[in-house]
C-alpha cells in the first residue's frame, strides 16, 4: 500500500484555538496498539507521567470511564477522551479513581477482547485545558484526514489563520497558501492525507 500523502503546516502557538472543534470531535492518529492507555500516552505521545496523574483526572476509552490506565488496553480504531477535572456530582463520578466510581454502575470500562499488538490507529478526544495544553502535542504526531475532511476543515479558517502561516508543505515540497487550497480541492476526496500541524511560541 502507497504511503498517504504529508501536508506540514507551521502556525504560531496562538492558531491552537482554530482546532478547537477538532480536537473535540476527535482526531485519528497512526499509534502502536495494544498497548496499555498509560503506555500509549507517555511512550509513544512524550507526555510525561507527572502530567497524566495530576491534570488528566478524567479518561474515557470507547466512551466508558477508566480508572486503571496501566491495565486498560487501547485497541485498534479506540476512542480515547481526555479531560481535566469536571464540575458537578457528575464530574466528580466519572473522575479517575473516584471515591464515588461505584456509582458508575455497569458503565466503567472493562477489558473484554484479546489484546492484538501492532500498527493500527486511535481516536483522540480533547477537552477543556487538556485541549489547550496538549493539542499542540497530537496534532504535530499528525492527524489522518480524508482530503474532503481537510477540504472542510481549511474552509473554515479565518483570515488571520492564513495569514499567520509560516510555512507550509506536501512531501517535504514547499507550498503556498493558495496552492495548498487549490491542491486540496483538485485532491480525490477519500484519499489519505497526513496532516501534521507544528507550533511556534
Amino acid at each position: 500500500m502507497a504511503e498517504k500523502q504529508s501536508l506540514r503546516v507551521v502556525v504560531p502557538l496562538e492558531q491552537l484555538s482554530a482546532f478547537s472543534l477538532l480536537l473535540q470531535q476527535g482526531i485519528w492518529l497512526q499509534a502502536q496498539i495494544g498497548c496499555s492507555v498509560a503506555s500509549l500516552l507517555t511512550e509513544q505521545f512524550n507526555i510525561e507521567e507527572k502530567y497524566i496523574v495530576e491534570r488528566v483526572t478524567t479518561l474515557f476509552l470507547d466512551f466508558k470511564p477508566i480508572d486503571d490506565l496501566e491495565t486498560t488496553y487501547v485497541m485498534d480504531g479506540s476512542t480515547l477522551a481526555l479531560s481535566s477535572a469536571m464540575p458537578g456530582l457528575v464530574g466528580t463520578t466519572m473522575r479517575r479513581g473516584s471515591h464515588l466510581a461505584a456509582m458508575r454502575g455497569d458503565i466503567s470500562y472493562q477489558n473484554q477482547q484479546q489484546v492484538v499488538s501492532g500498527a493500527g490507529r486511535i481516536k483522540i478526544k480533547l477537552f477543556n485545558m487538556v485541549m489547550t495544553e496538549l493539542g499542540a502535542t497530537f496534532l504535530a504526531h499528525g492527524v489522518c484526514l480524508t482530503n474532503g475532511e481537510l477540504d472542510t476543515l481549511l474552509s473554515e479558517m479565518d483570515d488571520s489563520f492564513w495569514q499567520s502561516i509560516e510555512a507550509a508543505s506536501v512531501d517535504d515540497q514547499q507550498i503556498d497558501s493558495a496552492s495548498l487550497v487549490n491542491r486540496v480541492r483538485s485532491a480525490i476526496r477519500d484519499e489519505e492525507i497526513l496532516l501534521k500541524v507544528e507550533f511556534t511560541s
